[in-house]
């Protein structure tokens, strides 16, 4: 079968991105319509890898579960189906090699969490707009420069932003998620759409330093 190659041999990285549109634009215009009551998740799947004619591959991990599925929908996309299905189950899907798994969501976690270090020097330590130097002329006509007052930098608290607002719970849920502030360098560990997540939020701080 060629899921199986594709498994067993891997694809290029060109290939690979080219099957992944495809799978992609599939998975949000291909309307489906489902209607299962007490179905094993096993069995769902199957239907809709006939359906979709996409490489649709079960986790054994998943499987082990016994997982049952009753659901009842017409015209939602293969997307929104999938989301219905897998997401109360604690489930989801991960592309890799042309197939698309169905796995824990740990799991899934797991394989695609990614280490990117941030500069976040300029938000943390901002360059302080000083006033200029006050000069008045004293008591006996002589030039007195009167210096501004100490200006005082707070830091901006990004890691507690960053918590707050990205990630939902894998910072507290997931061990191997990280998110510090180590002298300006914003250390994140996870998944690629909490990467672009924290990249909005930190182009958000600086439209709006």
């Amino acid at each position: 079968m060629k899921w199986l190659m594709l498994l067993a041999m891997g694809l290029p990285a060109a290939a690979q991105d080219g099957v992944r549109d495809e799978v992609e634009a599939k998975l949000r215009q291909l309307k489906v319509t489902l209607d299962f009551k007490d179905a094993p998740l096993e069995s769902v799947v199957d239907h809709l890898r006939e359906v979709s004619k996409l490489n649709l591959f079960l986790d054994a991990k998943v499987r082990d579960r016994g997982l049952v599925v009753s659901l009842q929908v017409t015209g939602v996309s293969l997307r929104g189906a999938l989301g219905l299905i897998l997401k109360p189950n604690g489930c989801d899907t991960l592309f890799r090699n042309g197939v698309l798994r169905v796995m824990n969501r740990e799991d899934v976690v797991d394989r695609t969490i990614r280490l990117q270090v941030y500069d976040c020097r300029d938000l943390v330590h901002p360059v302080p707009d000083l006033p200029g130097v006050d000069i008045d002329l004293g008591a006996a006509g002589k030039l007195v420069f009167n210096p501004p007052d100490a200006m005082e930098v707070n830091e901006a608290p990004i890691e507690e932003l960053v918590r707050a607002h990205t990630g939902g719970r894998s910072w507290e849920e997931n061990q191997k998620c990280v998110c510090r502030l180590t002298n300006g360098l914003l250390i994140i560990k996870n998944t690629p759409e909490v990467h672009s997540q924290v990249r909005g939020l930190l182009d958000m701080l600086r439209r709006n330093k």
